[in-house]
């Protein structure tokens, strides 16, 4: 306080949350490059060339290490996101910032875990369960790709050094993104339907129930 009035905080501190999510998305981008080359390359092959990952090989499948490495991936870019909302957030604190941030984590945690069931639930209804496997590694894939879209825009947004009553931009600006990155993993879902010769409608029913249906209910919360 001063003078009764309270001491506004630096704007790097408002940006911790987001900053240290992008610090730990390089760190383990950096990991997943050097330490896992066939989760990398599944990664990579995911954005351009789709039919790479189905023809693979079976010694060219991700290890653990990679697995749960592009799983840390993906609940960065959530935490980049919780703590995007977190604030643009009218009465936004710097706790509030962090509790976004783990809120963030918490959902993304969360959807991991949501898709591995609904994968599982999907294999035994089509009986197909290697085909709901491979779009579950799709999902994961697709989201590393997510986290290095948001740690660049965030990298860019910053760097323009925009005034901070302009932070509802960053958010609205994000969940671009985050729309944008749903309908390609879509429509790549869709492609793996197809490639393994499952009934079309199949795949639009588990699309409705586990994946449009649930994110329209999260984006509706926000």
């Amino acid at each position: 306080m001063f003078e009764g009035q309270p001491i506004p905080h630096p704007s790097y501190e408002f940006l911790a949350a987001i900053l240290l999510s992008i610090g730990l998305g390089l760190w383990a981008t950096v990991l997943l490059r050097i330490r896992f080359e066939r989760e990398w390359s599944l990664t990579i092959w995911t954005s351009y060339n789709i039919k790479r990952v189905w023809q693979r090989l079976a010694d060219e499948s991700a290890r653990t290490g990679g697995t749960l490495t592009s799983h840390l991936l993906g609940v960065l870019a959530w935490c980049i996101l919780g703590s995007t909302w977190a604030l643009c957030r009218i009465d936004a604190t710097l706790e509030g910032l962090w509790v976004g941030m783990g809120y963030g984590a918490a959902v993304g945690i969360a959807t991991i875990i949501s898709r591995a069931i609904a994968a599982w639930i999907g294999g035994w209804i089509t009986l197909a369960p290697e085909a709901t496997e491979r779009g579950l590694e799709i999902d994961r894939h697709m989201r590393n790709w997510l986290l290095w879209g948001l740690m660049v825009f965030c990298t860019f947004h910053l760097a323009q050094n925009i005034p901070f009553s302009s932070r509802n931009t960053l958010w609205e600006q994000a969940v671009w993104i985050w729309w944008g990155w749903l309908i390609m993993k879509w429509l790549r879902q869709l492609q793996s339907v197809v490639h393994n010769g499952l009934p079309f409608g199949w795949g639009i029913v588990y699309l409705c129930t586990f994946e449009i249906g649930p994110t329209y209910l999260l984006f509706k919360q926000v």
